[in-house]
């Protein structure tokens, strides 16, 4: 299911003609980590955030 939502996501951004797609995920959802490596997302530490105090995000991107 989750691998679907990113997939009809990428193509929505294509169809927009959108360059790139950039997320925030929480740093303990390890398989949603997977699951974007594995759909060629890479890490983009230098972009990583703290919205709210205690809340860390990690910042992945991919080029549609």
């Amino acid at each position: 299911m989750g691998e679907a939502l990113v997939r009809a996501c990428l193509a929505r951004a294509r169809q927009a003609g959108r360059r790139r797609v950039v997320i925030s995920t929480g740093t303990r959802m390890t398989a949603a980590h997977r699951l974007y490596e594995r759909l060629g997302f890479t890490r983009l530490p230098e972009r990583d955030w703290t919205p709210v105090p205690g809340v860390d995000l990690l910042v992945y991107a991919v080029d549609v």
